[in-house]
Parts: C-alpha cells; sequence; structure tokens
C-alpha cells in the first residue's frame, strides 16, 4: 500500500503552500498605530482626567501616567493635585513588533 504524503510530490508543495496562505492571513497586518482619545484637552482641578487607548494593530499596552503611575488597562485615570500642563504616555506593540510604538497626550488642568 503506498502512502498518499508521498505519492504525488506537486500536491504535497500546494497543499503546504495553501495552509501556510490561511495561517498568514489570519494573523494581524501592520505595525502597530498608537493613539490616546480623551474627551477633553483641558480639565478643572476638581475633574478626573480619563484617558483611553484609541490605538490599532496592538495586542499590548502599557500606560504611564504623570505621576510616574504605569497601568496596562485600556484606560486610565489620573487625579491631579495641582493645576498645569500634565503628560500622558502610551506605548502599544503586537507579537510581531519587539519595539514599542508611543505616543505622547499633553492635557491641561486649569484651577
Amino acid at each position: 500500500m503506498k502512502s498518499l504524503i508521498f505519492e504525488n510530490p506537486m500536491k504535497n508543495i500546494l497543499l503546504f503552500a495553501s495552509m501556510s496562505l490561511f495561517l498568514f492571513a489570519c494573523d494581524k497586518k501592520g505595525e502597530p498605530f498608537a493613539e490616546i482619545c480623551s474627551t477633553k484637552e483641558t480639565y478643572q482641578l476638581t475633574d478626573t482626567i480619563k484617558v483611553v487607548n484609541c490605538s490599532t494593530n496592538y495586542t499590548k499596552q502599557r500606560w504611564l501616567l504623570p505621576n510616574g503611575t504605569i497601568s496596562y488597562g485600556d484606560y486610565a485615570y489620573f487625579v491631579p493635585t495641582t493645576s498645569g500642563v500634565f503628560t500622558f504616555k502610551l506605548y502599544v506593540s503586537n507579537d510581531k513588533f519587539v519595539n514599542d510604538f508611543e505616543t505622547v497626550k499633553n492635557i491641561t488642568v486649569k484651577p
């Protein structure tokens, strides 16, 4: 009895190629694009600031908040204790990219 795998080498090559294409087609395409969204650009001192990860093509995320706190959620909250300009940083990546893609958003807090 002959093995079907070795019977026709060209069929094996085509089968392997089609299976490979299927695996790559299911993968997320493109490098991550980092983007921070917030409902306002200017807040009052009594407000709680919420920033949201609006990035695309990412599987990993890391926030660096103005007070040095790190968060890994889809969004982050920050309560300012003084007025001024506060910098929020977001780093995103996915399994295909070793480097993080960074974005920065400055939000003004008025007294």
